[in-house]
């Protein structure tokens, strides 16, 4: 957990989305994404935008890739990724992403993700995923490798 949380304070936009990190194994990781105001995409309707649930999903992929790797670290930025946003989370509601990484190649790795309201882990999903990333190995001196 202690990598997803440093993978979290390290990348700006995970910070001022305020996320937070509920669970980190090696078969998964749970991440949350508080409802606020100022990351509401439509005032007249209260909900969550797209693009914040997005950015979390996204960071959700990259630490369950780290959780998978562990103990060794890589780099592994977005090659693909496919939402479905199924329907829109009820306005005031916090955000919770599993993500898993259930594929690893020596260059990609594969990732499925679901996201619920919080409270609602067992009811219809608010949107869902499918990602692809790159694998980029690191030496001892954090350089990346070819």
């Amino acid at each position: 957990m202690d990598v997803c949380n440093r993978s979290l304070d390290t990348v700006r936009h995970s910070r001022n989305l305020g996320m937070e990190v509920l669970s980190a194994e090696e078969d998964g990781v749970r991440v949350r994404l508080p409802w606020r105001e100022d990351l509401v995409g439509n005032p007249d309707t209260g909900v969550l935008h797209g693009g914040a649930i997005f950015a979390m999903m996204d960071q959700a992929g990259g630490m369950a890739n780290s959780c998978r790797l562990y103990p060794n670290f890589e780099i592994t930025p977005t090659i693909d990724f496919r939402v479905d946003h199924l329907h829109a989370p009820t306005p005031g509601k916090a955000v919770i992403c599993h993500a898993s990484c259930y594929r690893l190649t020596p260059n990609v790795t594969f990732v499925r993700l679901t996201t619920w309201e919080e409270g609602e882990e067992e009811g219809e999903p608010v949107a869902t995923g499918l990602a692809t990333y790159t694998r980029m190995k690191l030496d001892k001196n954090g350089r990346v490798v070819s």
